[in-house]
């Protein structure tokens, strides 16, 4: 039996689980779709987008010009350049991601409102406040750990320059100022208002680039939340119902599998919509795993191998949630064909056993997510990212050593 609570605050809704991700989007100029077909589109909102855009294009500019006008002179120089390019490409994907599909994300979230608690009774079935309590809490941890992160990488170049400018030795001295990823300028960047400009340019794209990293693994987690809630309230229902071995089951029995069906359809859809970017987030993770490594392992700044430590914990958190969440929703969908089995159908007329059948047969194709189709995301898959990514990581270090020796 599903636990019973009471609880004070107000009703979590459909636009409650998906507000952070939604609002860092928004943050950035962008909106997949309208709530309400009168919701207005501010002024503000357009010229967010607008800055998005050039100082995007202004930084990936910048990058090319460093590529072709720059020489990388060492291997930690070569593996923090492919991790700056990795995590720009890979930020730049899921935000396509979310534009191409954003009808299926607004399909399935419709979808989801229309079959959303509404009474208290049911507010408890779906044990919904936990849910949301779950998903909200790690929705901001991720947030938070995430820009902090970036905030380190942004500010960290900013303030070794300006305390190694004031405590130079000679006043006269020519001064090279130091910026937070690699990118070259066709303007000189050692004046203090040319180098302010350019530097806070880098930072906001830091910034978005974060977002939109960021912000396309919170919606997955929290639509994959919302599913996970009503395969539980599925379970919890099924597992609840007492026939009583007249055709009234039947009325019963159907709309629960009509249910069953939508959640499922859902589910297929949130995996066909973020499948492709979850496989190259793993990939980039593996290949980011290994290239932290070697900037902690080869590095010899003290605060460097700080925040490279840093964003390794994060990389590996954030695929950690993703693949969480992803179990959890195998366990759930798995979970349907249990419930079918351990309420007492056997009290139930023939009928109604018969028909059990195709519900039993089709809850055993359990509802997951899958990375392009190539391997399933689960607990497992986790693992195995980890050990492959240990595993490479020795492999290019072992290499490394021996090309210095």
């Amino acid at each position: 039996m599903m636990p019973s609570f009471k609880s004070s605050e107000p009703a979590p809704t459909v636009p409650d689980f998906v507000d952070i991700p939604l609002f860092q989007i928004k943050f950035m100029g962008a909106k997949l779709f309208k709530w309400t077909p009168d919701e207005p589109r501010g002024k503000l909102q357009i010229t967010l987008l607008g800055t998005f855009c050039v100082f995007a294009t202004f930084n990936f500019t910048s990058m090319l010009l460093f590529v072709i006008n720059d020489e990388l002179a060492t291997s930690l120089d070569i593996t923090e350049f492919i991790l700056f390019w990795g995590f720009a490409l890979n930020a730049m994907m899921k935000g396509g991601t979310m534009v191409c599909f954003r009808r299926d994300i607004e399909f399935v979230l419709k979808g989801l409102v229309a079959r959303h608690p509404k009474t208290e009774e049911e507010r408890e079935a779906f044990q919904l406040v936990p849910y949301f309590r779950t998903i909200n809490a790690s929705n901001k941890y991720l947030s938070i750990w995430h820009l902090s992160i970036t905030s380190i990488f942004a500010l960290h170049p900013m303030v070794s320059s300006l305390l190694r400018y004031i405590w130079r030795d000679d006043t006269n001295e020519s001064y090279d100022f130091t910026f937070p990823f690699m990118m070259a300028y066709y303007y000189d960047t050692n004046q203090p208002l040319t180098y302010a400009v350019s530097y806070f340019i880098q930072c906001c794209g830091a910034f978005y680039m974060s977002l939109l990293f960021l912000s396309g693994d919170l919606l997955l987690i929290s639509m994959v939340q919302l599913v996970n809630m009503h395969f539980g309230y599925l379970i919890y229902k099924i597992e609840s119902f007492q026939p009583t071995g007249t055709d009234a089951d039947m009325r019963t029995l159907g709309p629960l599998l009509e249910y069953h069906n939508e959640i499922l359809d859902y589910a297929e859809r949130i995996d066909s919509t973020f499948s492709l970017a979850t496989f190259l987030n793993y990939v980039g993770s593996c290949l980011v795993l290994c290239l932290i490594g070697l900037q902690i392992v080869l590095g010899s700044e003290a605060l460097s191998v700080i925040k490279f430590i840093g964003f390794l914990v994060s990389t590996i958190v954030q695929v950690f949630f993703v693949s969480y969440f992803g179990n959890n929703l195998k366990d759930l969908s798995t979970g349907i064909s249990d419930a079918f089995y351990n309420h007492p159908w056997y009290d139930a007329n023939y009928k109604y056993m018969r028909m059990l059948v195709l519900p039993i047969a089709r809850s055993q194709r359990y509802a997951h997510l899958t990375a392009f189709k190539f391997f399933e995301i689960s607990m497992d898959s986790f693992k195995s990212l980890c050990t492959t990514s240990y595993q490479f990581f020795t492999l290019l270090r072992t290499s490394m050593e021996e090309e210095d020796s």
